[in-house]
C-alpha cells in the first residue's frame, strides 16, 4: 500500500517541477520587457521590490529536496538577489539592467571552471545523448565549450554597455530578442560545423540531407565515424540476448 501511494505521488511531483520550470523560463524570457514596461510606470525601488518578491516566490517553489541541494540553489542565486537589493537601496535603476549580465557571468564561470576541472560542459551534455562518446569527439567538445565562454563573455559585455550607455528600449530589444536570435545562430552554426567535421549522421531529416550532400566516406573524419558506428553495431549484435 505504501509503495502504491509513493508511486501515485511521483507523477504529481514531476508535473509540479515541470510547471515551475516552465513558469521560470517564461518569466526569464519576458524579464527585459517586464523591466521596460515597469520603468515606464514605476520608480526603481518599486520595480526592484516586485522583482525581489517574484524571485523569492520562484526560489521558494524550487526549495524541495535535500539540504545540500537547497544550499546550492541559494548560492547559485545569491548574486542576483544582492544585485536587486542593491538597486532597491541605491535607487539606481540601471543596476537592475545588469541582471542578464550577472546570469551570463555565472554561466561563463560554470563553463570556464569545467574546462579546468573537467570534463567540459559540452562533453557532459554530449554524454547524456551518447554515453559511449568516442574519444575523437572529446577535443571538439572542449573547443565548443571555449566558444561558448567567448560568447557569454561578449554578451555580458554588451549587456553592461547597453545598461549604462544606451536607452532602456535598446537594452530590452537586445536582451529580449537579439540575444535569443544570436543563440539560435550559434546553435545552428555549431550543428552544421559538427556534421561537416565528423560526418556522423543519424536518421533525422537534417542528417539525411547532410548525408546526401556531404557523404561521410569522402573525408578521413567521416570514415572514422563510419568505422565507429559499424563497430558499435557489431558489438550490439555480438551481445547475448537475455
Amino acid at each position: 500500500m505504501e509503495s502504491a501511494l509513493i508511486a501515485t505521488r511521483r507523477p504529481a511531483l514531476s508535473a509540479w517541477r515541470i510547471a515551475v520550470g516552465v513558469l521560470q523560463g517564461v518569466v526569464f524570457a519576458a524579464y527585459p520587457f517586464i523591466v521596460y514596461f515597469a520603468y515606464m510606470r514605476l520608480e526603481t525601488r518599486a520595480v526592484g521590490g516586485l522583482l525581489l518578491g517574484a524571485y523569492g516566490v520562484s526560489l521558494a517553489l524550487r526549495m524541495r529536496g535535500p539540504k545540500a541541494e537547497i544550499w546550492q540553489l541559494v548560492r547559485q542565486h545569491l548574486g542576483l538577489v544582492l544585485l536587486i537589493a542593491t538597486a532597491i537601496i541605491t535607487g539606481e535603476r540601471r543596476v537592475l539592467l545588469l541582471l542578464p549580465m550577472a546570469v551570463n557571468l555565472y554561466l561563463l564561470a560554470t563553463f570556464g571552471w569545467s574546462l579546468h576541472a573537467g570534463p567540459p560542459i559540452v562533453e557532459r551534455l554530449a554524454r547524456l545523448a551518447d554515453a559511449n562518446l568516442p574519444d575523437f569527439c572529446i577535443p571538439y567538445c572542449r573547443k565548443v565549450t571555449i566558444a561558448w565562454c567567448v560568447f557569454l563573455a561578449a554578451n555580458a559585455t554588451a549587456v553592461a554597455l547597453l545598461a549604462w550607455l544606451a536607452p532602456v528600449a535598446w537594452w530590452a530589444l537586445y536582451t529580449g530578442l537579439l540575444f535569443y536570435l544570436l543563440i539560435g545562430v550559434l546553435f545552428a552554426a555549431e550543428f552544421t560545423l559538427r556534421k561537416l567535421w565528423f560526418r556522423r549522421y543519424d536518421d533525422g531529416l537534417a542528417d539525411r540531407l547532410f548525408a546526401r550532400l556531404f557523404p561521410a566516406e569522402r573525408t578521413a573524419n567521416g570514415r572514422r565515424s563510419l568505422a565507429f558506428l559499424q563497430n558499435r553495431r557489431d558489438e550490439t549484435v555480438a551481445q547475448p540476448t537475455a
